[in-house]
């Protein structure tokens, strides 16, 4: 759920303030860019939502290709390399282009050759 201290860090990161228990009244401003209205955060719960879910997107997918790390390996000998190489690129696409709801492919399994 996207509340106001979400709202502040995701889309005023460079603002300093102080707030409790996600009630508007309490939100002390201390930075010297003019402090937004409740209605101005509430705007920002959409957008907010967007970036929070694209970043959630772009930090699994890098949590994903460093699993799989050790597939690019030269002295790995895996008969189904190319499946791991297709996996990862989608996956650095999902880094570079961060979707809202990923599909995150399958991770292939191992077939090691003799």
């Amino acid at each position: 759920m996207i509340n106001y201290s979400t709202i502040l860090t995701v889309n005023y990161a460079t603002a300093e303030w102080s707030l409790n228990a996600n009630d508007y009244s309490s939100l002390q401003w201390y930075s010297s860019t003019p402090k937004p209205t409740q209605e101005e955060l509430d705007a920002l719960v959409p957008i907010t939502a967007d970036k929070v879910a694209k970043q959630n997107c772009k930090q699994t997918s890098k949590v994903l290709l460093q699993a799989t790390d050790w597939a690019t390996l030269s002295d790995v000998n895996l008969t189904n390399k190319d499946e791991f190489l297709t996996y990862r690129a989608t996956l650095r696409n999902l880094v570079l282009n961060p979707v809202t709801s990923p599909e995150f492919p399958s991770e292939p399994t191992p077939i090691w050759s003799n």
